[in-house]
């Protein structure tokens, strides 16, 4: 069931600071006059132009995330006072919201968390390539870009990673100077947890403070044995090839499956930590891994290099969805012997062991052999090799994990469950408590804002690669208009959504390359006001005119 929240156009002006960021509303702030049905009727517009679209804003519930929904009413509303657009505000549940975008493309713009992994490039060129478009395949904006292809195919084939640095810049500087998507916020790696219950909170790049190495490395304090955490709604699967990549699902399965290497803090890969203890590049195109010889699944079957061979070829084979960007460099994998195994690519991938080998979860030959369809199976008990085993699913209400402490990495604590709790006033009356001990879900809201001095509570915060996206839909008729899109940029007030929504914790958006990545991130790139004047002279300057009810008008042709 949807709720729309009509957040209809006005006259405009301003200095773009009149956000206050404590809307909260139902974004129904306009005037009212959104009577405008897209038609292109065009007989009472003053500069002559046709009408542009309503366009529809996703928004989650306000109970799933109460800041991001209080930010994108916000935005929405600023599109319809300060700049003129018809547009609507859809609250969907989460599930629904990421289907209606990622797959079904039926939307206007979207916001949500976005986490990169340990490889930047990896993941923009799954969503901005070209031959990506189409439903399911990644990127969701629709935009297309030859000059941008070639940049992140030659980045990505660039064995040399000095080289890969400038073609790092390079892409960034196109993709902020074109603003497919842009960040509203850089948002802040951040642990909340009970310190009378854990310590050692250690990050990593790719998954910040839900990482393998953080949980490994974790430390349970006062005689508690058990990791306990929540997330705002149930998991949808026990499939780790068939889930839809969202965080509640990849921080489970992080811990039952083995991948050939894992990341340190440092962003190096680890042989203390990984499935393999020793790898090299043979040429190109083709890797080779040393993996442990006293290794097992969870039901006692030995790990080999055939189990890893299988799964490469498998995932290939297959045309596993969840893994489709990493299977296009894949060729084929053999063991060459039971702790060896040689993996060969389709194209040179430079940056293989980010992008690929620290990526894709090693699953049993013995279990999963006979499924023909991996990404739809009906898995009740997953068997991996990772440091914690399957122990419980109750759906809706609890997910719970026990040690596997024959692991070569093993965790300090006992079990670890996650709790489904939807409001965060509870979760932090648990976490005082002692009832729950860690945050996984990583709110930044006034619950964090009012209770991080509580004795009883730790923090820990660091420079993330992830951000709050804001991202145009370049299908839809206007949206395929840079100038339009720079416009929109401007007129988000990105500063007073940090300030005032989010109290100042993250920072306010402006690459997407975030400085966690180190020297592939730049400062050189286009950057852009919060400004509404700014936006308004910007669409002018492009022909945009305002009819008498003080909606946008498109470009005379």
């Amino acid at each position: 069931m949807t709720a729309l929240a009509g957040c209809s156009g006005g006259g405009g002006g301003g200095d773009g600071s009149s956000g206050d960021g404590s809307s909260g509303d139902d974004g129904s702030s306009g005037d009212g006059s959104s009577g405008d049905d897209g038609s292109g009727d065009d007989g009472s517009d003053s500069g002559g132009g046709s009408n542009l679209p309503t366009y529809t804003y996703t928004n989650n519930a306000q109970s799933y995330n109460p800041p991001r929904h209080d930010a994108i009413n916000l935005i929405a509303s600023q599109f319809g006072d300060e700049l003129g657009l018809d547009i609507e505000v859809d609250v969907l549940e989460w599930g629904t919201l990421f289907s209606r975008v990622s797959q079904e493309y039926d939307y206007s713009f979207a916001t949500w968390h976005t986490f990169f992994v340990s490889e930047p490039v990896t993941e923009l060129n799954n969503l901005f390539n070209s031959n990506n478009v189409d439903p399911g395949q990644g990127n969701y904006s629709g935009y297309q870009n030859e000059d941008l292809d070639e940049l992140m195919t030659s980045y990505l084939a660039e064995p040399d990673a000095d080289t890969r640095i400038d073609q790092c810049h390079e892409i960034q500087q196109t993709l902020m100077d074109d603003v497919p998507t842009m960040p509203i916020t850089q948002m802040p790696q951040a642990a909340i947890y009970n310190s009378n219950q854990t310590s050692n909170w250690e990050p990593t790049l790719a998954s910040g403070f839900n990482s393998y190495w953080t949980m490994v490395n974790l430390e349970m304090e006062g005689g508690e044995t058990v990791l306990k955490g929540y997330w705002p709604e149930t998991l949808s699967t026990m499939n780790v090839l068939g889930h839809n990549d969202e965080s509640k699902h990849v921080y489970q399965f992080n811990m039952l499956y083995d991948k050939l290497l894992q990341l340190n803090p440092d962003g190096e890969m680890d042989p203390e930590v990984s499935l393999a203890t020793d790898w090299n590049r043979v040429d190109e195109t083709t890797m080779e891994y040393t993996i442990r010889s006293d290794h097992s699944w969870h039901d006692g079957e030995d790990v080999t290099a055939q189990d890893v061979a299988f799964t490469y070829n498998y995932i290939n084979d297959n045309e596993v969805p969840l893994y489709s960007t990493q299977a296009q460099y894949l060729e084929s994998a053999e063991a060459v012997d039971e702790t060896t195994v040689r993996i060969n690519m389709s194209q040179p991938l430079g940056p293989f062991n980010l992008s690929v080998a620290n990526i894709i979860p090693i699953i049993p030959e013995h279990k999963w052999a006979d499924r023909s369809n991996p990404a739809q199976a009906n898995i009740e008990e997953p068997v991996g090799s990772g440091p914690m085993e399957y122990d419980y699913w109750e759906q809706g209400s609890e997910f719970g994990l026990v040690r596997n402490d024959d692991h070569f990495a093993p965790v300090s604590f006992e079990r670890r469950f996650w709790r489904v709790i939807p409001e965060a006033s509870t979760v932090w009356e648990n976490l005082i408590s002692g009832d729950l001990n860690y945050e996984p879900f990583g709110r930044i809201d006034r619950q964090l804002d009012q209770n991080q001095d509580n004795e009883n509570i730790g923090t820990q915060f660091g420079t993330a690669p992830t951000f709050w996206h804001f991202t145009s839909n370049t299908r839809q008729e206007g949206l395929d208009d840079p100038q339009l899109r720079k416009a929109l940029v401007e007129t988000i007030p990105r500063t007073p959504i940090v300030d005032q929504i989010l109290f100042g914790f993250p920072e306010p958006g402006f690459n997407v390359v975030s400085p966690a990545f180190g020297p592939l991130h730049t400062e050189d790139i286009t950057t852009y006001e919060e400004s509404v004047d700014a936006a308004r002279s910007r669409l002018e300057e492009a022909g945009y005119s305002w009819n008498d009810d003080g909606m946008i008008q498109a470009p005379s042709e």
